[in-house]
Formats: structure tokens, C-alpha cells, sequence
């Protein structure tokens, strides 16, 4: 089967599914990258993927266009959940599977919160500025701002905040998460 045929038929899965628009996207934009490579390396036939197409893949993600290891580990996610979605679907089977002892790469990830300092100059300059200009925006920043660091929410769940998710008396927001699970924020 065509590698652009298999990937028309997990997206159409993944709209079925119901999945969010930006999954769907995010599917789509790394698996178009995906067959062009493909395509570049004369594969067209989904059987004719390998454990080295992919790695060459991968390896050209991290020389030609400079992605880190999280940003390689974000595509082969996604490039092992179409192969599995194929397995599934029986188009391919287990042992065709390339994506199957494909490793992560190792990620340095340091990711290192705000001190209290820096957020004691963070929301002391939004205050100024609202103060000195009383335009919805500056409220609207200091108030977002204020509210991610006080829950710890994702931006994400913050922008898909409605009002019926919000209790003024009670002071609390239930928030969905990555999982369509509810949790409430006080």
C-alpha cells in the first residue's frame, strides 16, 4: 500500500477518534515530513519502510533541519503511533512494524522554575502597567499571568478555559486536561 494512502487512512482514524484539530495537525505535519523523505529516498510502498528509513529519518531531522532530541522524540511518538495504527488495521504486521526497537534519543531537559524574585518582578511590572494603562489587554495579561502561576495550569488548558468552567463565589476552575479529565483548581 502507498505510504500517503496509509497515512490518509490513520488521519481519517484519528478524526474518527475524535481527537482535538492541533493533534490532528501535529499527525499530519510530521507525517507529511515523513513520506517526503520517503519519497526523496525513492520509498513509496509502506512495506518497503525499514528500521533504517527510519533512523535515517530521524537523523535527518537532527542534521538538516536542526531538531533537538525532544523535537526528534516528539516525531518518532508520532511516527511509532501510525506504524501501530497499521499493525492494528492489519496492513502491515508486528514484525514489519520499523518503529518497534527504535529507541527515544536521551533528552537533557533542565527546565528550571521562576524564583520568587523573578516572579516578584514579573507581576510588579504587570501591575505598574496596568496601573499606568487601563486597557483590557494589560488586565488581561496580568490576570492570565496571575492565574498560571497561582494553578499551575498549561497555557493550552488556560486559552480552552470557558465561563461555565469558572466558580467566582466558590473561587475555583475546572479545568480540562490533556486527558479529557476534569481537575478542579481553587
Amino acid at each position: 500500500m502507498l505510504i500517503s494512502h496509509c497515512i490518509k487512512e490513520f488521519i481519517d482514524d484519528r478524526r474518527y477518534r475524535n481527537l482535538s484539530t492541533k493533534t490532528i495537525q501535529g499527525y499530519q505535519i510530521v507525517l507529511d515530513l515523513f513520506r517526503d523523505y520517503c519519497a526523496k529516498h525513492e520509498i513509496v510502498d509502506i512495506n518497503d519502510v525499514t528500521n533504517a528509513t527510519v533512523k535515517g529519518f530521524l537523523l535527518h531531522l537532527q542534521n538538516e533541519r536542526n531538531n533537538n532530541p525532544t523535537s526528534r522524540n516528539s516525531k518518532l511518538r508520532t511516527i511509532k503511533t501510525f506504524f501501530n495504527f497499521l499493525v492494528e488495521s492489519e496492513i502491515i504486521n508486528d514484525k514489519q512494524n520499523p518503529t518497534r526497537k527504535i529507541n527515544f534519543a536521551r533528552e537533557e531537559i533542565d527546565i528550571k522554575p521562576f524564583t520568587d524574585e523573578q516572579i516578584k518582578k514579573m507581576l510588579g511590572y504587570l501591575r505598574r502597567r496596568k496601573q499606568r494603562q487601563k486597557f483590557f489587554v494589560t488586565v488581561r495579561d496580568y490576570t492570565m499571568i496571575v492565574f498560571l502561576l497561582g494553578t499551575g495550569v498549561r497555557l493550552g488548558e488556560l486559552i480552552n478555559l470557558k465561563w461555565s468552567d469558572v466558580d467566582l463565589i466558590n473561587g475555583t476552575a475546572s479545568i480540562l486536561g490533556k486527558k479529557g479529565n476534569y481537575h478542579l483548581y481553587r
